[in-house]
């Protein structure tokens, strides 16, 4: 009996030992957990922080585009404008080119007849016919 008693003190002791050891352990556990809630609490309030100063740069790059949008719609209405008014001027060029061309032709005749009429004369003038009109106005 006196070894089961004597047994049973030591596995008491160890047990007891076992049990400080766990109370540490728990202390220590406890104090991580209280540590790692403080961090917890203070990485949170980090990405807080940057969500709020991303926030912010996103409300000044959304203010700085606002504008630039605008503009970019003004220039495409302006593109478009130009692009119409460029097809209405290429038909009044093609419109001037004909009329231009109608012109040459017209002024090629008329050169064509004045030479006529220059070589008419001159052949009345060698036969010694008088001027047309002079007939006119003897008539």
């Amino acid at each position: 009996m006196r070894a089961s008693i004597a047994e049973a003190k030591t596995t008491i002791e160890e047990a007891k030992a076992r049990q400080d050891e766990a109370v540490s352990d728990v202390g220590k556990i406890e104090k991580d957990m209280s540590e790692f809630s403080n961090n917890k609490d203070s990485k949170l309030a980090e990405l807080q922080k940057s969500l709020e100063k991303l926030k912010k740069g996103l409300a000044k790059d959304s203010a700085e585009i606002k504008p630039l949008q605008q503009e970019a719609r003004e220039v495409k209405l302006d593109m478009e404008q130009c692009g119409g008014d460029l097809g209405t001027a290429k038909e009044n060029l093609e419109e001037c080119d004909s009329t231009l061309q109608a012109q040459h032709e017209e002024i090629a005749t008329l050169q064509a007849q004045q030479t006529e009429v220059k070589v008419s004369r001159k052949i009345c003038s060698t036969l010694s016919i008088p001027n047309m009109e002079h007939r006119k106005h003897t008539t």
